[in-house]
């Protein structure tokens, strides 16, 4: 929708509307929106302007004795051209910072805190879908002995995240030999996509006389979860109880289909999910308002996305809440979030 089918003063009724709407959640008399204007301007004008915005399905009105709210389609020009863009306060971006620089490198942990910060600073659901580490970049593994017979074997993909698996041998193999064998995997590895890796490693490490043999073999036959990187749960959320809270879902049928919407996984993938936009960079921002969810269920919420950046490949990080959102202060607080998740791995960070 272009601003420019709305007059001057009919994008400051439209804007103020919305403004008055998401802070109140009631619907919004003429006689709020005078207060927006400078210069002298009856409620009988803005009673006038509104029913025009009405006609064209940029505000609706609940009932005949109620003043007005923002349709879908009213927010979704307010987003496009009316919408300010503050940026994020200090304290919050330290709190941020301070919040995810705690998880170390642990990437489960680090969604989880991420999802649970949007949600805390937000009042809304937090949400974070992982990044598919099949492209991540292996860097290097290390193999560090714990006893006689067990051994740590400690993976790295580019950019910091580690996994670590004990592993069971049956023979005790001395740290030089550890060591050849940890140098030998790296010079024939390094560089690779974890699904490179995958689907060549056979090819790659068999037969070799550098390097343990049976290391080795064990190795080449674990290499599908071994360089997996796979976190338990796809997507991370924080704050259902917020989202419950707001007046938009005290209407029994639109709890019911966000709490169906929150506990089906699937469906929350696939609306997080930019599928028209494959090649995503980080900080890529998208909001979705209302009924252009890609599910019914997620009708009468929005969603603000950005994505980040983890060891070379993308996931997303938002929020969603009713369409009745301060648009400005979460598109700001989302960019920033995928912001400083991406700088946590960045190896200039």
């Amino acid at each position: 929708m272009v601003d420019t089918e709305l007059t001057k003063r009919e994008k400051v009724v439209l804007s103020s509307v919305v403004e008055e709407f998401v802070a109140s959640a009631t619907p919004v008399g003429s006689s709020k929106i005078v207060n927006h204007f400078s210069s002298g301007i009856s409620s009988a004008t803005i009673r006038n302007v509104m029913l025009g915005l009405e006609g064209r399905g940029y505000l609706a009105q609940p009932h005949i004795s109620a003043g007005r709210m923002p349709t879908d389609k009213g927010y979704r020009v307010y987003v496009d051209s009316m919408m300010p863009r503050p940026e994020l306060p200090e304290t919050t971006r330290r709190k941020i910072r301070g919040a995810l620089s705690r998880a170390s490198s642990d990437v489960e942990y680090i969604l989880e805190s991420a999802s649970s910060m949007l949600a805390q600073i937000s009042n809304q659901l937090g949400v974070v879908l992982a990044p598919r580490f099949y492209q991540g970049v292996f860097e290097k593994i290390d193999l560090v002995p714990i006893t006689e017979n067990r051994i740590l074997v400690v993976l790295s993909i580019c950019s910091g995240l580690v996994r670590s698996i004990t592993v069971e041998l049956n023979k005790s193999l001395s740290r030089a030999e550890l060591d050849r064998t940890a140098r030998f995997i790296n010079e024939r590895l390094h560089g690779l996509t974890l699904k490179e890796i995958k689907q060549t490693i056979d090819k790659r490490l068999r037969g070799s006389p550098e390097g343990d043999s049976e290391f080795i073999e064990g190795m080449i036959r674990s290499s599908e979860s071994m360089f997996s990187f796979a976190i338990p749960s796809d997507v991370h959320l924080g704050g259902a109880a917020n989202i419950m809270e707001q007046p938009e879902f005290e209407d029994k049928s639109r709890l019911a289909r966000i709490l169906n919407l929150i506990d089906d996984k699937e469906i929350l993938v696939h609306i997080l999910d930019d599928e028209e936009k494959p090649d995503r960079k980080s900080g890529d921002l998208r909001i979705v308002i209302g009924a252009e969810n890609k599910d019914e269920l997620a009708a009468y919420c929005s969603l603000i996305t950005a994505t980040y950046t983890i060891g070379g490949v993308t996931g997303t990080v938002g929020v969603i809440g009713p369409t009745r959102m301060h648009y400005a202060k979460m598109v700001a607080l989302v960019r920033y979030t995928a912001e400083a998740l991406s700088g946590l791995f960045s190896k200039t960070n």
